[in-house]
């Protein structure tokens, strides 16, 4: 996939981009399904990082995120995700090939707690490259009643960290402040956001009865390295995955 040159420019001027019916149908059942095998098979050592919180809402233990799905791990999956469109939208955006960096899924089932407003570079996200692309894969309905994400939509920011590394940049919820500056984005399965390290986002606690699963898969350039497992080496010193006897508390949360 190849964007327009109207594309391009609203990539840049707001730091993200809406593109519609990206996967198939057929793919996205085949990612469902995975998603669904993952959250039920037992995480063993060196495999796929689970991360189990306590429910803010109702105390239940509930998995909230899962990393480092790909790396050899599962190649069908990762083949059918990134493929060559993938890789012709990196190369449109980045102006050269794009290498993965970190890849997650947030399942964010009723009861999950909010993902603050915040900059994906506030992460540490310096330490190894200054800009990165995301896609956020909507896995399910994405709606305001289940907790869709909303973004800085003014292009009002700089590609620079808007506060401390690590800090969130409000405590509230959505809207956010001010809200004439903000869009809610209600995503379909198969529908893909597109977004940079540094335009703001986040979304509520998922108050709702309806799941909202996304896949975020992470990019920097060629230029800068493949930096994926040195990534994920140094988070798992500060911030393990866990187990369900083991849950966080959601104070525990950050960026």
């Amino acid at each position: 996939m190849r964007l327009t040159g109207e594309q391009k420019k609203a990539f840049d001027t707001q730091g993200f981009l809406v593109l519609k019916n990206f996967y198939a149908p057929a793919e996205m059942a085949a990612v469902s399904a995975f998603l669904d095998r993952l959250r039920d098979t037992k995480a063993e050592p060196g495999k796929e990082a689970k991360y189990y919180e306590k429910s803010p809402v109702s105390g239940e233990t509930l998995l909230v995120r899962v990393e480092n799905l790909f790396g050899g791990l599962n190649p069908d999956m990762e083949a059918l995700l990134i493929n060559g469109r993938v890789q012709a939208l990196l190369n449109d955006l980045f102006g050269e090939p794009g290498r993965l960096f970190k890849e997650k899924v947030n399942y964010k089932v009723p009861g999950c707690r909010p993902d603050k407003l915040h900059q994906d570079q506030a992460a540490g996200w310096n330490a190894y490259a200054d800009f990165f692309i995301t896609l956020c894969v909507a896995v399910d309905a994405n709606r305001k009643e289940n907790a869709a994400l909303s973004f800085l939509s003014s292009g009002n920011y700089k590609k620079a960290l808007m506060g401390p590394e690590w800090q969130v940049l409000s405590d509230d919820d959505p809207p956010y402040q001010p809200a004439s500056e903000y869009s809610l984005i209600e995503a379909d399965p198969g529908d893909v956001i597109v977004f940079d390290s540094y335009v703001p986002h986040g979304s509520p606690s998922n108050t709702s009865a309806q799941a909202r699963r996304n896949l975020f898969l992470t990019f920097n350039r060629a230029s800068a390295g493949d930096l994926r497992m040195r990534y994920y080496q140094d988070k798992w010193k500060s911030y393990a995955p866990n187990k369900a006897e083991d849950a966080r508390s959601d104070n525990s949360y950050r960026v």
